[in-house]
């Protein structure tokens, strides 16, 4: 734990890094049904940056974020568990605790000269602003389709997150493991094509579109063939069943 703290000797920027868990965790639940990868996430920032303190904010009281605190605190001593016991209280006192941490923050130490906030909520707009008049760059991570414009337009930079490639393993993942869950069920059996997208879209309660959308890459890769078979007395029905190269999907590392 703590490995990615340490005295400046790489010559990168130094960043203090704030993260709005309840914004990254429920949407990626609600908008992609994924869930976050914070360890990746980290060694991601890793790579441009050095990083210098590691805050994660959140109400983890309800058991399916509470699941994440674990994993959360091996990362990082500064979690912080924003649930309160006052009636009315909702999501905004996570925004409200976690500005006062960045405010505070800028009052305490004044040498990193970037600030990370994996947020897409409109209520950090001003705390961006007046972290820039302080010269500090500013980079923002916002879920997509949850992620203030308001707030965008403030950042030095933003990403959308996750990337169009994260969330594209991520279904030929699902994809992946039902084909294999199959496979060792039934090793002769082909798995039709159009029920693999019903079958994985019902089982992880995801969009079916997205699921197509998927399994059509793979098979343009051509990690999956789709071979038709004449079915019916007459041969008047057509199945797609698809053929899949394991041995391939291991070599480059998609599998296994």
């Amino acid at each position: 734990m703590f490995s990615f703290f340490k005295k400046k000797t790489s010559g990168k920027p130094k960043a203090a890094v704030f993260v709005d868990y309840e914004h990254w965790y429920y949407g990626y639940h609600n908008k992609v049904q994924m869930k976050p990868n914070v360890e990746e996430w980290l060694e991601e920032l890793k790579q441009e940056y050095e990083l210098d303190r590691l805050y994660i904010f959140g109400d983890f009281s309800e058991p399916k974020i509470g699941t994440e605190l674990e994993k959360l605190k091996s990362l990082t001593e500064y979690v912080v568990h924003t649930a309160s016991t006052k009636e009315g209280v909702d999501k905004d006192f996570t925004d409200i605790i976690m500005l006062d941490t960045i405010y505070r923050s800028m009052a305490d130490r004044n040498d990193d000269e970037i600030y990370v906030l994996f947020t897409g909520d409109a209520h950090f707009t001003k705390v961006a602003e007046y972290l820039k008049e302080k010269d500090k760059k500013v980079i923002i991570y916002g879920v997509r389709f949850a992620f203030s414009n308001a707030l965008k337009s403030v950042a030095t930079s933003y990403v959308e997150m996750p990337r169009q490639e994260q969330e594209r393993n991520h279904y030929n993942d699902l994809i992946l493991a039902s084909l294999d869950h199959l496979r060792k069920k039934n090793a002769d059996r082909k798995p039709s094509y159009w029920k693999t997208i019903e079958s994985v879209a019902s089982y992880n309660r995801v969009p079916k579109n997205r699921v197509k959308t998927a399994l059509d890459g793979m098979i343009s890769q051509k990690y999956i063939e789709v071979r038709a078979k004449k079915a019916g007395r007459d041969h008047e029905h057509t199945h797609l069943l698809l053929e899949v190269d394991w041995e391939q999907l291991q070599a480059d590392g998609l599998w296994g």
